[in-house]
């Protein structure tokens, strides 16, 4: 594979993560002692940080970001939000919620090929003309996406690599996404194995950016493929 197939797979498994299908089957995971377990292929684990648990559609109108919209919603425009809520969690591994309302969820790929099957993976890092690249791809696809009366302005912040403990390389990817519910700042993580795709994003408060963004590194460090 060349590289620039390669990091065309990069951005669709990775920078994915954000925008969230609601046809995905509800991957088969379980919260056990202080863990979360993926069972289905890719099987990996990671451990929950303190004072995070998982996020149920209930717990949506409790996340910072959405706090102000579903306030202005009347009673039939909560009930879509809640059941629009279900989808989501259903299209990504898990959710976890903070008790400040901050927000990362996990989704996972199998047999995607990982980033050892390039002839120059991550360790190499990434030249700015390939990160330009990448967000150009992720960013045109998110926006075409979204509903054609809320189309988010995103702005790149930061693109780069990074260690995550036992000399594993992360695709990092922070940008600021401008919509109805105002400014979303996410954190993205990549992690591969020799054939598996994980990737981590991270949402903060409208009050603190950054709340939460520690567990987001607990969670990238601890992560284990079984």
């Amino acid at each position: 594979m060349t590289r620039r197939a390669w990091l065309g797979l990069l951005v669709l498994h990775v920078l994915a993560a954000t925008g969230l299908s609601a046809c995905a089957p509800l991957p088969k995971g379980e919260y056990w002692k202080g863990s979360y377990l993926h069972l289905d292929p890719p099987r990996y684990t990671f451990e929950v940080p303190e004072g995070w648990r998982e996020a149920t559609p209930k717990d949506f109108p409790s996340l910072g970001f959405n706090r102000r919209m579903f306030a202005r919603l009347d009673e039939r425009g909560r009930q879509a939000f809640l059941e629009r809520a279900e989808l989501e969690l259903e299209a990504i591994d898990t959710g976890l919620i903070s008790p400040r309302g901050a927000w990362i969820q996990v989704g996972s790929e199998a047999r995607t090929g990982g980033w050892y099957i390039s002839s120059a993976p991550l360790r190499f890092g990434l030249t700015e003309q390939e990160k330009q690249g990448i967000w150009q791809r992720f960013s045109t696809a998110r926006i075409d996406r979204a509903p054609p009366t809320d189309k988010p302005t995103l702005t790149l912040e930061l693109m780069d690599v990074v260690d995550y403990g036992l000399n594993r390389r992360v695709l990092r990817v922070r940008f600021r996404s401008d919509d109805a519910r105002g400014s979303m700042y996410w954190t993205v993580l990549g992690l591969f194995s020799s054939s598996d795709t994980i990737s981590l994003a991270h949402v903060g408060t409208p009050e603190n950016r950054d709340e939460g963004l520690s567990a987001l590194e607990e969670i990238a460090t601890s992560i284990r493929f079984d």
